[in-house]
């Protein structure tokens, strides 16, 4: 129960974006992301191999992590609104705000990654072999 609860908070912090996306507030959205949640939780306990400390400590960093994630992605939806606008009749569009708004939504990559890289970091409790495949697992996901 605990690694289900576990894969539940990875997903809604790894995966915020992909099903903000795909939920057009369609009455099936909820349970397509739970299906996919579902299948997710039986993956990652099949493929980590958590233990009930690992699940616990790997909860915590997830929560911690997934608070500085959705700061990001608000920013992110800010800024991408701002620069779609000035897109939208190209001929008019402020150069000096397309420039400075793109820049910062690179910078906010460059973010995203540092807080990416920094998360990885404090999974140390679990092993090189864990840490890969739960970031290929994450990385697909989003993919998908």
């Amino acid at each position: 129960m605990r690694v289900l609860a576990l894969c539940a908070v990875l997903l809604a912090t790894s995966a915020g974006p992909l099903f903000a996306q795909g939920d057009s507030g369609a009455p099936r959205g909820p349970r397509v992301r739970e299906r996919i949640e579902h299948r997710f939780a039986e993956r990652l306990r099949r493929e980590l191999d958590l233990t009930d400390e690992q699940a616990t400590r790997l909860r915590e960093v997830a929560h911690e992590n997934g608070r500085r994630r959705r700061e990001l992605r608000s920013r992110e939806h800010t800024l991408r609104a701002a620069l779609d606008e000035q897109l939208r009749e190209e001929a008019k569009a402020d150069q000096d705000s397309v420039l400075r708004l793109t820049r910062e939504l690179l910078q906010l990559r460059v973010e995203y990654a540092e807080s990416w890289r920094r998360e990885m970091g404090e999974l140390d409790f679990l092993s090189p072999v864990q840490r890969a495949r739960l970031m290929v697992m994450r990385e697909r996901l989003l993919h998908r």
